[in-house]
């Protein structure tokens, strides 16, 4: 014999106490407008500040991918952010 399709009679119950659970981690406000964003004027110097990767003999090439790497998600960054409408326009490039 076939279970019954119908939903139990406590669903709804529990929908709320999902929904109330979710409100008290998630909290109830609203979030701030974020800050408006500007291109950086070096992407990749937290990486370079760390020093040569230690990768034997490919160091210079190695740095030199990650400065490309770090400028390259940077201007995607700032694409992405354009495209929202939160770039700063008053800074210069």
């Amino acid at each position: 014999m076939s279970r019954s399709r119908r939903r139990p009679a406590n669903q709804p119950k529990k929908l709320d106490a999902d929904r109330a659970a979710s409100r008290k981690f998630w909290g109830e406000g609203l979030l701030d407008d974020p800050a408006l964003v500007h291109r950086s004027e070096d992407p990749a110097a937290m990486v370079v500040s760390l020093g040569e990767p230690p990768l034997r003999g490919k160091e210079r090439a190695a740095q030199a991918t990650f400065v490309l790497v770090y400028r390259r998600a940077a201007q995607l960054a700032l694409l992405a952010a354009t495209a929202a409408g939160l770039d700063d326009d008053s800074q210069p490039n």
